[in-house]
């Protein structure tokens, strides 16, 4: 049986000079009332640390209902809270051997996760193939840009206020300062603690990789998987497996350090890319390393050293295009015939 209680009426006089009135609100954890605002706009219903968008959207909505809206009110409500919070961070990607590689659509799929704002700012002409992968992406088209060149695409960058920009090419990372963020594949080795042992790519088939000097200018270079193929082959032949040093730096040669592994991803002979580097092409040339020495050990176990770079000296033949890259250079003559 419900016991009955008295029930009072709280009052205030009119009398300015009266000390019965409101003087302050405090902001509790627990109110008294047992009911937790909604601001304006709702905007005391804020994401939580780390919380991702699919965690986040059910508590809002239930939240908003419990509020009084309607289910599609709720949507639309919490939908707009979660585009406002992360309003201010604007990342942006480049798109040629970033955004395009499957590691680079990764990265953005974890960026709109995180729920970062997400652009595309390519130095192309045009937004061929851009748009498609934007669309899969869920990236409006106003937020895909074609600037046509690496100084356009800088200037773009800044004019939208981005916040981080990834971007294969070191120059345009480098002209950005701070909010440029070096994308590249994955090129570090795996180390083995208990045996001093290393493994990772040596060389990667049709990876471009960019390069800039005074002859040539911007360009990238690749190796195909029959040209890695005779590399390695020459490698072990002539003995060169004990040719390791640091830095590109002759004078410091790594004495007890050995290559006695070598593994060419082939997979029409069984042979797939190493798990961790499952992006890693047919070709592609890795190796297991033996490190028999302390100092250069301690740089591994430091992070000081990270990777493989092979060095030589090499022919540079221009790249024939295969049949789709064929396509897209005559469809960009027609363009500019025909614009």
């Amino acid at each position: 049986m419900k016991k009955d209680i008295p029930t009072y009426l709280l009052i205030i006089d009119e009398d300015m000079q009266s000390e019965l009135q409101v003087d302050a609100v405090a902001l509790v954890d627990a109110p008294a009332i047992e009911k937790n605002w909604m601001a304006f706009r709702e905007q005391f219903v804020e994401p939580l640390s780390g919380e991702r968008k699919d965690d986040f959207l059910p508590r809002c909505i239930s939240y908003v209902i419990n509020e009084g809206k309607d289910s599609e009110q709720a949507v639309a409500i919490c939908n707009s809270i979660w585009d406002e919070h992360f309003a201010g961070v604007k990342v942006s990607i480049d798109y040629d051997d970033t955004l395009s590689t499957d590691r680079g659509k990764q990265l953005a799929k974890d960026l709109i996760d995180k729920g970062d704002t997400l652009y595309i700012i390519s130095a192309r002409d045009n937004k061929d193939g851009m748009a498609s992968v934007a669309q899969d992406l869920g990236i409006p088209p106003s937020r895909v840009f074609a600037t046509g060149s690496n100084e356009a695409k800088i200037q773009k960058i800044k004019d939208l206020n981005i916040s981080k920009h990834y971007d294969n090419n070191a120059d345009v990372v480098k002209s950005l300062g701070t909010i440029g963020e070096k994308f590249s594949q994955r090129f570090a080795f795996s180390v083995i603690e208990d045996k001093m042992e290393l493994f990772g790519p040596a060389m990667l088939a049709e990876m471009p990789i960019y390069r800039n000097d005074e002859q040539l200018g911007e360009y990238n270079v690749v190796f195909n998987k029959d040209t890695i193929y005779k590399i390695a082959q020459k490698f072990f032949e002539k003995d060169f497996n004990k040719n390791f040093n640091l830095m590109h730096d002759g004078k410091q040669k790594c004495e007890g350090v050995y290559a006695f592994q070598s593994y060419i991803v082939d997979s029409e002979q069984g042979r797939p890319a190493p798990k961790g580097y499952e992006e890693a092409k047919d070709g592609s040339w890795f190796l297991g390393v033996k490190v028999n020495n302390p100092e250069v050990w301690a740089k591994v176990k430091s992070g000081e050293i990270k990777g493989f770079s092979v060095e030589g000296v090499f022919e540079y033949k221009k790249k024939q295009l295969n049949a789709q890259e064929l396509y897209h250079e005559i469809e960009k003559l027609l363009q500019d015939v025909h614009p």
